[in-house]
């Protein structure tokens, strides 16, 4: 019993010093009037996407590019968007010529046998896409899924 009481106590000991980590750049950011937002896209459709990037792009434009910091994180079906042959293609490289990051999830590439090569290029592959969303938003970042 001891024995997990110890495991346990380490364990919350670790995560609060991966939590202050990122407060410590939330803070940061805050203090430097940076928004910061991550938007999920989960779904196989062009439509979504364009959806996902209008947001992204209006975020932008309402408060300059250089106040908010956008991330786009796509796992599950929303990954074949991320193709290079993908529809939205064309979209999804001007987004990232205007700092939005492109994140794709490591564990979907994965289960759909796609490699980085597969993906356009300047996307970042991430080990998982909740995970990636899940760490944004413990660092105060708001979350958007259109």
């Amino acid at each position: 019993m001891k024995q997990a009481l110890a495991v346990t106590a380490l364990t919350g000991a670790l995560a609060l010093g991966g939590l202050a980590g990122c407060a410590s750049e939330g803070a940061r950011m805050a203090a430097e009037g940076k928004h910061r937002v991550v938007i999920q896209v989960s779904e196989n459709d062009p439509a979504n996407w364009n959806l996902a990037l209008n947001n992204a792009q209006n975020l932008q434009q309402a408060l300059g590019k250089d106040n908010v910091k956008v991330e786009i994180v796509a796992y599950g079906p929303g990954l074949n968007m991320l193709r290079a042959n993908s529809k939205v293609a064309g979209r999804v490289n001007g987004a990232i010529d205007q700092n939005v990051d492109i994140v794709a999830c490591g564990n979907t590439m994965k289960k759909m046998k796609v490699s980085k090569d597969d993906l356009i290029g300047g996307t970042r592959v991430v080990e998982g896409g909740v995970i990636e969303i899940s760490e944004r938003q413990q660092q105060g970042w708001t979350y958007i899924k259109p």
